[in-house]
């Protein structure tokens, strides 16, 4: 007989997925408001019919987990008219302007001004924020990808931009997809550079061995001077 609450462990998409053997009929899905994903499955359900079902539901758990990411990005902080965030390892002013709509942002030679609707709460005005990291991330992109990829020798078949609050980067190498961290516009561009070439370096060698970080050094030359950056706030793989 299989114990009741017996869980286990598996990753999906980059996303840890807490698998839970429950007496019920039905399987759950559920992302918790502190982005920890979990599933209840029957008794009778064995580990790798779990697991081959989280990952045929990859993409849920994904979209789920950045938008929980998202709501809480700046739940710690306040932003408000005035302040300064990051673009870049630098800060930038913030300006805030309520009125009637439509929510937008404006880049400015300042920074950025947030034109929300008037009662917006911080996590409307954290996702806005992400949306400008976002765009200036993939202005970015539009100028390093292809040098990067002529580098390494192998080509993104997408790249995903979200806030995540456990890593920089990830990738499936069977496909060729890429997700990058939205937060990545607040450090230096070479903190971009080093985990898009990272990822890269993966479509290669999916490991973190020997191979792996010879294709670094070759390709990234200054990578663990941006690791260093990035590691301050989480550590990279």
């Amino acid at each position: 007989m299989r114990d009741a609450n017996a869980t286990h462990e598996v990753r999906v998409e980059g996303v840890q997925v807490t698998i839970v053997r429950k007496r019920v009929k039905n399987v759950n899905f559920r992302v918790a408001s502190d982005g920890s994903a979990r599933m209840s499955v029957p008794l009778g359900m064995s580990w790798a019919q779990a697991e081959e079902l989280a990952r045929s539901r990859a993409s849920w758990f994904v979209e789920h987990v950045a938008k929980v990411s998202t709501q809480n990005a700046y739940a710690s902080g306040r932003l408000e008219s005035g302040e300064s965030v990051p673009l870049w390892g630098r800060p930038v002013q913030l300006r805030i302007e309520e009125g009637e709509g439509p929510r937008r942002y404006e880049a400015t030679e300042q920074g950025i001004v947030l034109h929300t609707l008037r009662g917006d709460d911080e996590r409307t005005r954290a996702a806005m924020l992400d949306a400008w990291y976002k765009a200036q991330i993939a202005e970015r992109l539009r100028q390093i990808q292809p040098q990067c990829e002529a580098r390494v020798g192998k080509r993104a078949t997408s790249i995903t931009l979200r806030r995540m609050t456990t890593r920089w980067g990830s990738c499936t190498a069977s496909s060729g997809r890429i997700r990058l961290n939205v937060a990545l516009a607040e450090f230096a561009p070479e903190c971009l550079e080093m985990v898009l070439v990272h990822e890269l370096c993966h479509l290669v060698v999916p490991n973190h061995g020997p191979q792996f970080y010879a294709l670094m050094d070759l390709h990234c030359p200054g990578w663990r001077a941006a690791k260093r950056m990035l590691d301050a706030r989480m550590p990279c793989d």
